[in-house]
C-alpha cells in the first residue's frame, strides 16, 4: 500500500512487464538503433559483386557472350526454370532500339509469411536479330549478338504487404516484438536456411544459361 501523500505506483500489465524485462526493448539507452516511429529496418542482404570481399553476402555474376543465339529458346529455358521453382516472374523492362535490346526480369518467391526470396535478371545485348540461319538442315530465326547477362539475388524479411506498406509496424509493441524476432530468432536461420539455398539455386540458373548459350553457338 502506498504511503499517505505519496503517488500510487503505476500498474503494469503482464505483457508490458515481459517486454521491459528484455534488455533489447527495455531501457531507452539501448533503443538507439530503433526509430521513434515508422517501419523497423528489414533484414535484407546487401549484394556485393561476385568475387570481391564479403561476396558471401550476395551473388552477382555477369555472363558475357558473343555469337549466334536462339533468343526464343533462351527465354523459354529461363522461364521454365523459374516456373519449376515456383517463382512469380515479372518483366519490368523491355527496351528494343536496334541494334540494342535490354530486358529486366524480377522473380519473387514467398517462402513464408515472413521471408521473400528475390532473383533479378538483366539482359543487355547489341547485334542483329531475326536472321535466317540453317540449323540441322532447317531454317531458323537466330540472332548474332554480343550480350551481358547479370544475375542477382536477395532475401528480404519481413517483406511489404500487397500495397507495398511495411508490416508489423502499426504499434510500438509490434515494432519491439519484431526487433526481438529479427535479432534472436531469425538472424541465424536467414543465413543457414534461406540464403544458402537461394545461393545454390542461382548458381544452377547461371550454369543453365551458360549451357544454353554454348548449345546455341554450335
Amino acid at each position: 500500500m502506498a504511503e499517505h501523500g505519496g503517488a500510487a505506483a503505476p500498474k503494469r500489465g503482464f505483457l508490458q512487464g515481459i517486454l521491459q524485462s528484455i534488455p533489447i526493448v527495455g531501457a531507452r539507452k539501448q533503443e538507439e538503433g530503433l526509430p521513434a516511429k515508422g517501419p523497423v529496418p528489414v533484414h535484407s542482404v546487401k549484394v556485393t559483386p561476385y568475387g570481391e570481399k564479403n561476396s558471401n553476402e550476395g551473388f552477382r555474376n555477369k555472363i558475357k557472350y558473343r555469337g549466334m543465339i536462339d533468343l526464343d529458346k533462351l527465354y523459354r529455358t529461363m522461364g521454365v526454370w523459374f516456373k519449376q521453382r515456383r517463382f512469380e516472374l515479372h518483366e519490368t523492362l523491355y527496351k528494343s532500339k536496334p541494334p540494342e535490346l535490354e530486358v529486366r526480369w524480377w522473380a519473387e518467391r514467398k517462402r513464408t509469411n515472413y521471408v521473400r526470396e528475390i532473383i533479378t535478371v538483366h539482359m543487355h545485348m547489341w547485334g542483329d536479330y531475326n536472321l535466317d540461319v540453317i540449323v540441322d538442315g532447317k531454317k531458323k530465326k537466330m540472332a548474332k549478338v554480343r550480350m551481358i547477362i547479370t544475375l542477382n539475388c536477395n532475401a528480404e524479411a519481413p517483406y511489404p504487404d500487397i500495397f507495398g506498406e511495411p508490416r508489423w509496424t502499426g504499434t510500438n509493441i509490434e515494432r519491439r516484438l519484431l526487433r526481438v524476432f529479427q535479432n534472436w530468432v531469425m538472424a541465424r536461420e536467414m543465413g543457414a536456411l534461406y540464403w544458402d539455398r537461394l545461393y545454390y539455386e542461382l548458381y544452377d540458373l547461371n550454369a543453365l544459361i551458360k549451357e544454353t548459350l554454348q548449345f546455341g553457338a554450335r
